[in-house]
């Protein structure tokens, strides 16, 4: 850990146990798990495969694991904290600051605010789960 940043590395559906613990070996920090194979904010998993798959790779490593690709609700995100220490909201987020945006590429009055209350209701969506 060169500096104090962590080795981030990637499971996805397709890593099988036989593979799991080799990246587990250099990931520090957390385990990024890529719920859906694609491009990225395109599909989401369903909670079960999410749930199975957490478990599996929290069986290998006592990092947390932080679930990405494919959240846009509260909801979803709620249903990813239920079996996760995070939800990783990317592409939905840069979707609505492109939004925000002007046809000069200038931030519109209401963008900020706007992510604000986007990244707010998300977050609302897994404090609700954390304290049930």
């Amino acid at each position: 850990v060169a500096a104090g940043l962590d080795t981030v590395l990637l499971t996805a559906p397709t890593t099988d146990d036989k593979r799991l613990p080799a990246v587990l070996k250099y990931s520090s920090g957390f385990v990024y798990f890529v719920s859906v194979l694609g491009i990225t904010g395109t599909s989401s998993a369903t909670e079960e495969a999410v749930r199975t798959h957490v478990m599996r790779i929290k069986r290998h490593t006592d990092l947390p694991v932080g679930v990405g690709f494919g959240i846009r609700t509260p909801d979803q995100a709620a249903a990813i904290a239920r079996h996760a220490d995070a939800a990783v909201v990317g592409s939905a987020i840069v979707e609505r600051v492109k939004a925000g945006l002007d046809d000069n590429g200038k931030a519109k009055p209401d963008l900020v605010p706007g992510v604000f209350a986007y990244i707010r209701a998300l977050a609302d969506g897994v404090r609700a789960v954390r304290k049930a």
